[in-house]
């Protein structure tokens, strides 16, 4: 089993949440900072789309009893990147890539606890392929954003660029 890797995503072992979160699962649950929430019972994954909620919401784990890493090497959490695997040092999960449904053409991320062959992938509910970062996500690695796009306003969570070349649209989920 395995769960869908999408832009910046938080893996959290789920034994971990159990027994050292506080207030344990039910606690996790309702302290989620957004609907992105996938898990194959062995590992939970939130996602994020900017580094710096990723770091708010890593904080928030640390706060209620998690482990980030020791010694450079992740312990409860890992974040890993769509397209770059994990962030950090992480001994207990494998990530690569795989056919959605079994098509070539639609290739996503996935994560699964070692040593578990991926024969299923748990996807966030109402997650469908043909509307996903898989499919269509643009990368902006923030050192290289184009100048003609421009934050255009901030409505339900989310930001909205504008490029002002082409005047399409981009969406940014904010946690």
């Amino acid at each position: 089993m395995a769960v869908l890797i999408e832009a910046l995503s938080v893996v959290i072992r789920c034994e971990a949440i159990a027994k050292k979160y506080i207030g344990g699962m039910d606690a996790f649950i309702a302290a989620l900072p957004n609907k992105s929430l996938c898990s194959d019972g062995e590992l939970a994954r939130v996602r994020f789309m900017v580094p710096i909620d990723v770091q708010a919401y890593v904080e928030s784990l640390i706060a209620n009893g998690l482990t980030f890493k020791r010694s450079d090497k992740a312990i409860d959490i890992v974040v890993v990147d769509q397209l770059h695997g994990p962030t950090t040092d992480c001994d207990w999960v494998d990530v690569g890539e795989t056919d959605w449904n079994n098509n070539p053409n639609h290739t996503v991320a996935v994560c699964c606890a070692r040593p578990t062959k991926v024969d299923r992938i748990f996807v966030p509910e109402g997650w469908r392929y043909e509307e996903s970062l898989s499919a269509s996500g643009i990368y902006i690695d923030g050192k290289e954003v184009p100048e003609s796009l421009k934050f255009a306003r901030h409505e339900n969570g989310v930001d909205v660029l504008l490029d002002e070349k082409t005047g399409q649209e981009f969406y940014v989920g904010r946690s």
